[in-house]
């Protein structure tokens, strides 16, 4: 499904900056454990998503890094190979006087994981994780790291890098596999404060209630404000063991020339000339130059990048810039064809594509891949978006053939259509009766979908690549209503119902969803009741013999099916809403490693 994730413009402008590129430094805060950096007057302090190697790459500006010293999750004195694209560091550096230059030296590099623990549940069709009770929201520029969309389990445990959005939940950037962690390990998440209450020493991120009884706060607590938390969730409440205030303020640190801060906004106060970011004030003045807006376009939920000035520890905002809302046009995988460094290009399906310098490269076995670095007859997927006619990568990964023949969704413009093909991003996909379509997220016959198809809408089409670079497509997605809040309202916001993520509830509920809405949807089984019904992500499951059933890949009847289920067993499911509120299953599946229903996260 192609998301407007979370239903907030913002997030979309978190990502995609003015000029169709990658923009990635995103709402600067210190990283956890790490205190304002020591630095001379001409230091600027940088955060965001690491987008290449070599030195490494923020926000596509190149930092040579021979001798910086690289903490990760608190360890000093880390290899460059500890870092991977996708996450969120903190970078300091001595001479980025020029944003033109590529001879800038970091002169440290910081990273600490925002999110770590066992996921509870998933729902792909709205693209969202749920872990240690927040949700952790994905697109097609998050990288996955020794795992993908696809292959993700219940039960496996991540660690993920990205920003915490103000409604409590969480946007990915990176999320890599740590299943060789114990399960005892505790978890952590970061999030914003709301509803905090200092005599019962509790507050809410999203709908999850936190309890820092058993904490000492690191930092002053307050509403709004972004903080990291460790610990575990005992009856559906989180029990910090530790507590820790993210903030970006360097107004202390007078030895700081500039830093950029972007996020979301909180609160404007125009007439004092002040707007907040996570509940941090900043005060601008009639000399502050606006690219992309005005001050009268500030307003909660924009989003902005703002260039901080230092002088004698006074802090002047220089310049406001307000970030264009986008999202990607396209996804495709494909088999390299062609390439032409000097123009900064490469062919796939007979589809012309460039590089800039906003671009991620990923490549799993070789981490300072790049364009001179691509071959032809390489299998890449590509993620881009179209400008003034040409298509711009935003993200680029060269996948071995595991990868390249895994379920995956080719996504762009209806170019031509047929009663039974249709076109886009260079790849012609045959539509069969026994697809999926669906028109606005519910279930449509073929005929129905064909009759809604006209030329420069953007499709989805799941299905998987076969060895002869042929695309046999299983779902077909169109959407023609303006996004609202149906996509991350189907099934996945988060009602504070959830239990430790070892135990059977998901912290998911179904608020918003509707009749004939089509869900997939992954989480462990939390009631087992009568007539083949159990409930799974806060739906009761109907099973009937209709359904397409597997038990370990092997297909099975519906008394054989529900006679592996119980209280914890995880369990996938795909199927539409009727008028109950009931998800009738098209499929379901469930992978065992014994007769217990315990999960097989391999």
């Amino acid at each position: 499904m192609r998301r407007s994730l979370l239903s907030l413009s913002i997030l979309a402008g978190l990502l995609t900056g003015c000029g169709g590129g990658s923009s990635d430094s995103t709402v600067e805060t210190l990283p956890s454990g790490t205190e304002p950096p020591t630095a001379n007057p001409t230091t600027v302090v940088k955060s965001g998503v690491i987008t290449g190697f070599g030195s490494v790459y923020i926000d596509g500006k190149r930092y040579t890094t021979n001798t910086t010293t690289i903490t990760v999750n608190g360890n000093a004195g880390a290899a460059i190979d500890a870092l991977k694209v996708g996450m969120k560091i903190q970078l300091t550096s001595d001479d980025d006087d020029d944003e033109n230059s590529n001879d800038a030296s970091a002169t440290s590099i910081t990273y600490d994981s925002d999110v770590g623990g066992i996921i509870q549940s998933i729902d792909r069709s709205a693209g969202q994780i749920q872990i240690a009770g927040v949700t952790m929201v994905y697109d097609d520029l998050t990288h996955f790291i020794g795992t993908s969309v696809t292959t993700l389990n219940v039960g496996d445990r991540i660690e993920a890098s990205g920003y915490a959005m103000a409604d409590g939940s969480f946007y990915a950037t990176y999320v890599e596999l740590e299943n060789d962690l114990p399960e005892s390990e505790p978890q952590h998440i970061t999030g914003v404060i709301s509803e905090l209450e200092t005599t019962a020493q509790t507050f809410f991120i999203g709908s999850m209630q936190v309890d820092y009884s058993q904490a000492v706060p690191e930092g002053e607590l307050a509403n709004a404000l972004q903080v990291k938390l460790e610990g575990v969730i005992t009856n559906n409440v989180f029990v910090a063991s530790e507590l820790e205030v993210r903030n970006s303020r360097f107004e202390e640190q007078d030895d700081i020339a500039e830093a950029e801060v972007e996020g979301v906004i909180t609160a404007v106060d125009a007439a004092a000339q002040t707007l907040e970011i996570y509940g941090q004030t900043y005060a601008y003045n009639n000399a502050t130059q606006f690219e992309y807006g005005a001050a009268e376009n500030l307003a909660p939920g924009v989003v902005v990048e703002l260039n901080l000035a230092f002088n004698n520890g006074e802090q002047t905002v220089t310049k406001i810039e307000f970030k264009q809302l986008s999202v990607t046009d396209g996804k495709l995988k494909g088999m390299i064809t062609a390439l032409d460094n000097e123009a900064g290009s490469f062919t796939v399906n007979n589809t012309v594509f460039y590089v800039n310098t906003q671009t991620r490269f990923e490549d799993d076995n070789d981490q300072y891949i790049a364009l001179n670095s691509l071959q032809l007859n390489d299998l890449v997927e590509v993620v881009y978006q179209v400008e003034a006619g040409q298509n711009i990568v935003l993200r680029l990964e060269r996948e071995d053939d595991n990868e390249y023949y895994e379920e995956s969704e080719v996504e762009g413009y209806l170019t031509a259509f047929t009663e039974n093909s249709v076109t886009l991003s260079g790849l012609t996909i045959a539509m069969s009766v026994d697809a999926v379509y669906l028109l606005d997220d519910r279930r449509v016959t073929l005929a129905e979908f064909i009759a809604a198809l006209v030329n420069g809408v953007i499709l989805e089409v799941r299905g998987n690549y076969d060895a002869n670079g042929s695309f046999t497509a299983n779902k077909f997605e169109l959407e023609l209503e303006d996004d609202n809040s149906d996509d991350d309202s189907d099934g996945g916001s988060d009602d504070g119902s959830d239990d430790n993520s070892d135990d059977n509830d998901d912290g998911q509920d179904n608020d918003g969803a509707t009749t004939g809405t089509y869900l997939e949807i992954e989480g462990r089984v939390s009631a087992v009741g009568a007539d083949n019904r159990f409930t799974v992500n806060g739906y009761e499951v109907d099973i009937s013999g209709a359904s397409e059933l597997e038990l370990n890949g092997r297909r099975v009847s519906a008394a054989e099916f529900m006679a592996a289920i119980s209280a914890g067993t995880i369990v996938e499911v795909e199927g539409s809403l009727n008028e109950a509120g009931v998800l009738l299953a098209r499929e379901a599946e469930i992978e065992t490693s014994d007769d217990n229903g315990e999960s097989d996260d391999d």
